[in-house]
Parts: structure tokens; C-alpha cells; sequence
């Protein structure tokens, strides 16, 4: 039936699903969103003279107790498995400032032998990747593995590399066999789960970020965390004594998207304006794309993936070859209705992509 349902619309739909953090004690007790089912959630505006409200339904929607082990394992690993049966996948945060998407992705990013409680969708997703090798080869049924690591942000629509901070103004380029790449991207083997979780330790500390009225520690890029997993298997030839590779290679996407804000309630000025005002222009050209995918006639001639440096990396994430999760992060407080509106009407239209 999957399969029928696929060939039916063109492709594999992006799932998506909802996070609801707990509010903060700044924001006061009156909540705008509320949890209606495992996948159905209203949003209402009491505020106005007019009362709002609307219902939103997704692949899953986990209310402000949901833990960080749970959200992994129910919606992250089976996109994770993905990469490890030789797929591309990509997990992207989207939501407003300070709705939780960097605690979503990345947790408290620790660097420790031992898997933490607070934990990320990015630890898990490691530990998860290494777990499997060390099985994979208890089984002796892929004889080779070779991961790889990158991590870059985009700043003001300037690319740079968290891992080597001295290489910024990177440019995107374009080839058959790799898509769309970045050049000059540092490129970092790693055999352990601690060897990556220190990297990127140290390129989250690269990470430009700042304070606005609405997030004292908040993340003014856009952050894309790429994982290549090598599989190589040497197959005996029947009744010969040739025998063949079987070479499975992907790559996982963990994108941790800058906060939309209004700059009216975010305070910003001076370079916290510029920063805004090109984290917003990424944001609807992400926007423009999505509208583009789903523009309700199944024909895809003109993507504007090129008017913005994000879209451009993204482009086989969004419409391409590539299984798509995105966690719409949400806060729960009624002074933020309108920026949880927007996140849900969003991702309510990301959901309508099918990747091909």
C-alpha cells in the first residue's frame, strides 16, 4: 500500500511533526497552543476582538512533557536508519526564536563517554550511526564502514566552516556526482562518537550568536551538520574466485535553522537588525520554496532554490532524493500566537512535499 501510495503522488511525502517546549516563567501562565491528540493540535487567540482559533493536524505533535529520548526514538531514528540502508535523509528545526530547536537538535551537546537524558537529536543520531557499525561488523556483514563529518553555519548569507573558522565566504558549487556542495568545506574521518561530539562542541562554540528581548542565547545562522556514512562489502563470486565490492554511501543532513522573529519584538538593532533581517530573507525564500513544491498542479518549472544560500544547499532536502523529517518547535505562550501561527502554517505546507 506504501509503495502504491508513492508511485501514486510522485514520491515520498516530508514528515512532519510538532514540539510544544514548556513555557517560560517571563512569559506568564495564559497559553496559546494546546495538544489536542498524537497528532492534532489547536492554536487560539483570546486577545483579540475577534477570537481566533485553528487545528492543525501532522504525523505527530508531542506536548511539553515529551522527552528528548522519546522524540528521537519515535520520530528521528527511523530517518537515521535511513542513511544506514544507504538513503539520504535530512532532520530540520524550524520554529521562532527561543522555541527550542538548538535543545531539540543538539541537547547539552556534552562531551562524555556516557549518553545523557538531555541529549539532542545529533548525539543520538551519532551514537546510533557507531552502534550500528560495531554491530554491523559483530556480524561480519559489511566488512568496511568510513564516516566523515562537516559542520558550517550561514551567516548574514556568508557560508563559513565551524569546524575550520578561518575558512568563511565559501561558495556553493554544483557537480553530477556530488549535487550541490560547498567548496573548500573541511571534511573530518571520525571513528568515535566522541571524536565527532568534540568537533562539534567546538563548532557550536563557533557558532555566532546573540541577545535579543526574545532569547539571551540566541542563534543568529544557520546551522547544517552533514554525516557521510561509507559501507563497503566484499562479495564472494559464485564458483569463481573473483569476488566483487557492494559499496552503500549517504548522507545525513542535521539542520538547525536560525529563529524567524519580528524585529518589533525582538528588540534588534544595529548588527542584531542586519542578522535579523537576513536570517527573515532566508526564511521566506525557505518559504517560496515550499510554495512552489506544492503549488497544487504536480509542476515544478521554476524552484526558486537559488534565491537564497540555504535553499540552494537544501534543494535536494526539499523536492529532491532525499527522505525529510522537519520538527516545527513551538512556544506555548500567548504573547507568542502570531510567530506559532505562522510556524504551524509553515510546516502544515512543508507537509504537502513529496521528495522524488
Amino acid at each position: 500500500k506504501s509503495q502504491q501510495t508513492q508511485e501514486q503522488h510522485g514520491g515520498d511525502a516530508v514528515r512532519v511533526v510538532v514540539r510544544v517546549r514548556p513555557p517560560l516563567a517571563r512569559e506568564g501562565a495564559a497559553r496559546c497552543v494546546h495538544v489536542r491528540s498524537e497528532t492534532s493540535c489547536a492554536i487560539s487567540d483570546a486577545d483579540g476582538e475577534l477570537p481566533r482559533s485553528h487545528t492543525f493536524t501532522f504525523d505527530r505533535v508531542y506536548g511539553e512533557g515529551s522527552t528528548q529520548r522519546q522524540l528521537y526514538e519515535e520520530t528521528a531514528r527511523p530517518v537515521v536508519q535511513q542513511v544506514l540502508r544507504g538513503i539520504n535523509a535530512t532532520i530540520l528545526a524550524y520554529g521562532q526564536t527561543g522555541s527550542g530547536k538548538t535543545h531539540t537538535m543538539e541537547g547539552e551537546m556534552a562531551e562524555q563517554d556516557a549518553p545523557s537524558s538531555a541529549d539532542g537529536i545529533i548525539p543520538r543520531a551519532i551514537r546510533e550511526v557507531f552502534e550500528h557499525i560495531a554491530s554491523a561488523q559483530e556480524r561480519q556483514s559489511f566488512s568496511r564502514f568510513l564516516v566523515r563529518a562537516s559542520c558550517l553555519q550561514i551567516h548574514n548569507e556568508v557560508i563559513s566552516d565551524l569546524l575550520r573558522p578561518e575558512r568563511t565566504h565559501l561558495a556553493l558549487r554544483e557537480s553530477e556526482k556530488k549535487g550541490v556542495y560547498v567548496e573548500r568545506l573541511s571534511e573530518w574521518i571520525v571513528r568515535t562518537p566522541d571524536e565527532i561530539l568534540s568537533l562539534l562542541a567546538a563548532g557550536a562554540r563557533a557558532r555566532a550568536t546573540g541577545a535579543t528581548r526574545l532569547n539571551e542565547q540566541s542563534s543568529r545562522s544557520h546551522a547544517v551538520f552533514m554525516l557521510v556514512v561509507e559501507q563497503a562489502e566484499t562479495l564472494e563470486g559464485e564458483g569463481t574466485d573473483q569476488s566483487s565490492q557492494r559499496v552503500l554511501s549517504a548522507k545525513l543532513n542535521l539542520v538547525d535553522l536560525a529563529g524567524s522573529e519580528r524585529v518589533r519584538r525582538s528588540g534588534a538593532r544595529g548588527a542584531r537588525l542586519t542578522e535579523s533581517r537576513h536570517i527573515n530573507l532566508s526564511l521566506s525564500a525557505l518559504g517560496n520554496v515550499i510554495s512552489a513544491l506544492t503549488n497544487g498542479d504536480g509542476s515544478r518549472k521554476h524552484v526558486p532554490y537559488r534565491d537564497a544560500k540555504l535553499t540552494r544547499l537544501l534543494e535536494d532536502s526539499l523536492g529532491g532524493n532525499c527522505k525529510t523529517l522537519v520538527v516545527a518547535n513551538l512556544s506555548p505562550a500567548a504573547s507568542s500566537f502570531s510567530e506559532s501561527l505562522s510556524t504551524l502554517k509553515f510546516t502544515q505546507r512543508a507537509k504537502r512535499i513529496r521528495n522524488r
